[in-house]
């Protein structure tokens, strides 16, 4: 790779697209220097702890590494490299084409992939190559809404079908990458084990109709695609979004779609106003990362440490009072629900520095119904010193920040809220019977372990 590659990160948020500043990236570091106009505009930087009312005018600076490549912050505008991600697969094929041959693994295909296709995706921040091809990209997403029946035109969508069906199901179909991305334009998918892109869809109807993202009048949505290997697993998730919703937590529209042997989960971008324009989003993997930089993976750090890190970053951003309250009663009922795989990409927080929150719930599946996935916590604690996993995870509210009543309703409350939790599972016909015994064994357990240290109310 190049000793300096340059990039532009350009922004919606004023509702016009502007230019935030210049991206460099070096063998060994990623920097960042914003326009002085963006300075003094007073909108939200790139990223939280990389935000200009922090850094001014002096240059962002970030070491990369093989693990973390560019600034945190744009991991999630690269396509992941897991085996059944769309995006990934169509951006390689584009760039295969261009370059006549197949892509080099390393740092500069994931240059590459980051300039093809780092705009349009979750959050705020577009990359382009240069300006021209930002001012290229705006007039072209500006267009759709001219004419929004064009990306969902029958040839086009045959096409689509035969890429999902190549892609996820296995079939031996062709299709033509240029036409799937006029479909969907050059836009990143969303990381995580299952396919996922970013469509558009009519809210009605059971049959589903995809638009490119950000067609006006239609729901923007994260399409989540599942794979035959994992039956069932987008009934599961959706259940377990409406037991969230059930019990008070903030959790968008979703709605399970099928078409013949292709089964989808459409649910809602919050990323996105009312009117349509981004709104910052960041994971907690990102801000650990971009402010610890010893930081590079969720096994770095422990469980019981991510109230402190919440509270160091309450020094600077100002995080709605009850955040790490809500995000131990996430914890409970991930717990409760067989969801072992609650990481820290799998929370984000909403909005910049100043009106910092976390976001809605989103990826709940309980991934524990598969026995590969059994995994209690994906992010490491430290069990030495306790009786049981029950004993543990009622600690983890002390080291929240919580009082021992505080505690207590957190764990009443999410007790009663999966108290049916094991029968809605058993109800669920297109899960394989294996998936719905091992899930509902489990979450029994975890109940019979957390109820041990539960006191009356």
């Amino acid at each position: 790779m190049a000793r300096n590659q340059h990039a532009v990160i350009w922004t919606r948020l004023s509702g016009e697209p502007e230019k935030m500043g210049d991206l460099l990236l070096s063998a060994d570091q990623a920097s960042f220097t914003y326009r002085e106009d963006y300075i003094s505009s007073g909108q939200a930087g790139f990223c939280l702890l990389g935000d200009a009312s922090i850094w001014g005018a002096d240059t962002v600076v970030y070491p990369v590494s093989e693990r973390i490549a560019v600034f945190p912050r744009m991991l999630s505008l690269i396509p992941g490299a897991n085996p059944r991600n769309l995006q990934r697969r169509h951006y390689l094929d584009l760039l295969k084409a261009r370059l006549g041959k197949e892509p080099p693994r390393g740092q500069e295909t994931e240059w590459q992939l980051l300039l093809m296709g780092g705009h349009g995706g979750i959050g705020h921040i577009d990359i382009f190559p240069d300006d021209i091809s930002a001012e290229q990209w705006y007039r072209s997403r500006a267009s759709l809404n001219d004419d929004p029946g064009a990306a969902k035109r029958s040839g086009k969508r045959s096409q689509l079908w035969r890429m999902l069906k190549r892609e996820v199901l296995d079939e031996n179909l062709d299709f033509d990458p240029q036409q799937i991305e006029q479909v969907l334009g050059p836009t990143p998918s969303v990381g995580g084990m299952i396919s996922k892109l970013l469509v558009s869809v009519t809210p009605t109807g059971k049959t589903p109709v995809f638009y490119a993202p950000g067609v006006s009048n239609k729901k923007s949505v994260v399409l989540k695609v599942e794979p035959p290997e994992y039956k069932g697993m987008l009934d599961l998730e959706a259940l377990c979004l409406d037991i969230h919703e059930e019990s008070g937590f903030e959790v968008p529209w979703h709605k399970r779609l099928d078409d013949e042997d292709l089964h989808f989960l459409a649910v809602e971008r919050f990323d996105r106003s009312a009117e349509g324009l981004p709104v910052p989003m960041e994971s907690l993997f990102s801000v650990i990362a971009t402010g610890d930089h010893k930081f590079r993976e969720t096994g770095d750090m422990f469980l019981e440490e991510l109230g402190g890190k919440l509270d160091r970053l309450s020094q600077v951003a100002n995080l709605a009072p009850d955040t790490n309250e809500q995000l131990y009663r996430r914890i409970l009922m991930a717990l409760l629900t067989g969801n072992g795989d609650l990481h820290l990409d799998n929370v984000s927080l909403l909005g910049g520095l100043a009106d910092c929150r976390l976001s809605p719930i989103y990826d709940p599946a309980p991934m524990r119904a598969w026995p590969r996935h059994d995994l209690v916590s994906a992010i490491p604690y430290n069990p030495e010193g306790y009786a049981d996993r029950g004993a543990i995870f009622v600690e983890f509210g002390s080291s929240f920040g919580l009082s021992d009543r505080q505690t207590q309703e957190c764990i009443h409350d999410a007790l009663a809220a999966t108290s049916s939790y094991a029968e809605r599972v058993d109800a669920l016909d297109r899960v394989p019977g294996r998936q719905r015994q091992q899930l509902i064994e489990i979450v029994r357990q975890e109940r019979l372990l957390l109820e041990k240290y539960v006191t009356s109310q």
